[in-house]
């Protein structure tokens, strides 16, 4: 019920950043149907330990990004980098309360590495991956280094497959400005992000 209406109340939000109305995109039923099913895995999985609630933060916030990505194909970066920076809080308090600053290290390691592959693979590209592609990889670098770095590499391997999968699904790509064809990268990497928690435990 907390997921329901923590999604319902970021379906507002998405409503706000869609620039063109969309009857199921903007509706409270997807988004609290899919925040409710995301912190529910997150739960099962992780338990009552301290990351849920960050992994829970982050989650809330990823449902409203990946809709406008889907949509629009674009990042609002005014709640990607928020996200970034709870998170990088959340496990900061994490760490003060255990007294122990290796995993933090890490997610800090993770965020810089795999913000700065995306980065990399935004400027070989040239406008086939998104700057904003960049914060949320930060993210996902840093919510999966806390577990350990094979699951970064887990995360970036599992979200590329899945965007090479959209490559292949008519309407899930467009041709931007420079004539590239671009697919909603920002699902993506969540959904690695998330099949990579799910699968550490």
């Amino acid at each position: 019920m907390i997921g329901l209406g923590l999604g319902a109340a970021a379906s507002t939000l998405t409503r706000r950043l869609l620039r063109e109305q969309h009857k199921i995109a903007g509706s409270w039923w997807l988004s609290g149907a899919a925040t409710a099913v995301l912190l529910a895995s997150l739960a099962s999985r992780v338990g009552a330990r301290g990351e849920v609630a960050v992994y829970g933060f982050a989650g809330v916030l990823a449902v409203p990004l990946a809709i406008v990505d889907w949509r629009e194909h674009r990042l609002p970066r005014r709640v990607a980098w928020p996200q970034l920076a709870g998170v990088v809080a959340g496990f900061g308090a994490l760490c003060l309360a255990r007294h122990d600053v290796q995993p933090g290290m890490r997610a800090v390691g993770g965020l810089v590495a795999a913000g700065g592959l995306v980065l990399v693979l935004a400027v070989l590209t040239r406008g086939g991956v998104g700057a904003g592609d960049i914060g949320v990889a930060a993210v996902v670098g840093a919510v999966t280094a806390w577990t350990g770095w094979p699951q970064v590499a887990g995360a970036l391997l599992v979200a590329s497959m899945l965007a090479l999968l959209l490559v292949a699904v008519p309407g899930t790509h467009r041709r931007n400005e420079r004539e590239h064809s671009t697919v909603p990268f920002v699902p993506c990497l969540f959904g690695g992000a998330l099949v990579t928690i799910l699968a550490s435990g």
